[in-house]
Parts: structure tokens; C-alpha cells; sequence
């Protein structure tokens, strides 16, 4: 197999509690920021819920002018700190802050993005509608959505709950110190009714014309998981 690109910044497969796997990590960066990279270019990014910086990070490195990210566990905003200095990126190329994402997109309103990442992201909420809603405010001609879906054909969200221990998860939107929260795995048509609903158009990225290796990915494989842009009409 080739070098694959966290290869080359192998801090990123230690500052998660995420496992290591090397090739889904490098299969995701092919859809995610390669076949965007022409979004990506000169762009000013939003990453929501952005763990230990991995997609900002990459996303500089496709060409962002300047890559911002919430999330909402302080010690990852540390580790994506800690990784953009030590990998010698400029400080005035990014910001991370600790917070709640549905506050940040509430509260940031006068603020500009063009491109915004929703990666990892979007099942482990179920405030699907009000957050594309305030993502539409930001004026980006671009979303990128990976995320687990419900494979019902309609439009539905299915709920379960999620133990918000584990740093992968949700975290208790009301800090109300809750072991466990509710959350919802949206279906594709679900999705791209709501984000018809505020002016954008949702493609789905096809994982199997040029995927060379499922090892590690097989959500994708299987259709559990999918990978989505949307551009503003």
C-alpha cells in the first residue's frame, strides 16, 4: 500500500481515543478532502465537532486559507493545539475552542465560513434540523457531511441512547451530568429534505467506484455510513 497521508503526521493516530485504523482514516481522507479539494482551496472552514483537529488539519493541507473548529471536550481542543504547533502551523491559520456546537452556530452568527464539515458528527445529536438551519446562516457554499445514517427509505430519524463516557460520543447538552443521552441516526432522504429546505443541493459520494480497500471501513461498505455534499443553490 502507498504512504497514506496521517502517515506523515502519525500524531494524529495518538491523540484520539479513537482506534487506529490507518486505512479507513485514509479512505475517509479521500473523500472527504481530496475529491473536495477544489472546495477546500483559499476557503475559510467551519469544523464542527473537530476531536483532535485531524480534518482541519487536512483540510489546510488541501489548501483552506484558514481552518476553525469547536468541540466539546477541552481535552481535545488541547490535543488539536498541541498537534497544529507541533506540526509548525501558523497561529494565525486556525483557532479551536471548547463548546457546545448548537451554542457556537447560535452565538457566532456574524461570522463567515465557506466551507463547513459536519464529519463524525451528525448521530450523535438530535438536533439534525436546527443545526443545518444555523450552518445555512454562515453563507458557506459548501457542506461536507460523513455520518452514520438509518437506512429506512423514508424520511426518518431513529433514536437510541449513547453513553456519554466514552469521548467518541455525544456529550450531555444540558451538563446535567446524565450517563446516558438521546440521539439519532438520520436517513439519506431525511437529510437531503432538510437540506433542501435552506437552499442546498446534497449529493451522495459513491464508495464504490474508486475505493481499492474496505479493511476497516465496512460501514461504508454496507451503506451503514455515507459521505454527503451539499452546495448552496
Amino acid at each position: 500500500m502507498t504512504e497514506l497521508f496521517f502517515d506523515s503526521y502519525p500524531r494524529f493516530y495518538e491523540t484520539s481515543l479513537t482506534r487506529r485504523l490507518p486505512n479507513r482514516l485514509h479512505q475517509r481522507w479521500r473523500k472527504i478532502i481530496v475529491q473536495n479539494k477544489a472546495a477546500l482551496e483559499g476557503a475559510r472552514v467551519l469544523d464542527l465537532a473537530c476531536h483532535d483537529g485531524r480534518w482541519s488539519f487536512a483540510a489546510l493541507k488541501a489548501g483552506a486559507a484558514y481552518v476553525e473548529g469547536v468541540e466539546g471536550r477541552q481535552e481535545l481542543v488541547d490535543s488539536a493545539n498541541e498537534n497544529f504547533e507541533s506540526y509548525g502551523i501558523s497561529k494565525d491559520a486556525y483557532r479551536f475552542s471548547q463548546g457546545d456546537v448548537v451554542d457556537f452556530l447560535t452565538t457566532e452568527t456574524n461570522r463567515k465560513f465557506d466551507v463547513i464539515l459536519n464529519l463524525g458528527f451528525f448521530y450523535h445529536t438530535l438536533k439534525h434540523l436546527e443545526i443545518i438551519e444555523r450552518m445555512a446562516q454562515f453563507g458557506a457554499h459548501t457542506f461536507i457531511f460523513d455520518t452514520a445514517v438509518d437506512l429506512s427509505k423514508g424520511n426518518i430519524i431513529s433514536i437510541e441512547l449513547e453513553a456519554v463516557s466514552d469521548p467518541r460520543n455525544a456529550i450531555d447538552h444540558l451538563d446535567a451530568s446524565r450517563k446516558m443521552v438521546p440521539v439519532g441516526r438520520i436517513s439519506r432522504s431525511a437529510l437531503a429534505l432538510m437540506l433542501n429546505s435552506v437552499g442546498y443541493d446534497c449529493i451522495e459520494l459513491d464508495w464504490h467506484t474508486d475505493v481499492d480497500d474496505f479493511s476497516e471501513c465496512r460501514t461504508y461498505e454496507n451503506r451503514k455510513r455515507g459521505t454527503f455534499i451539499a452546495t448552496r443553490r
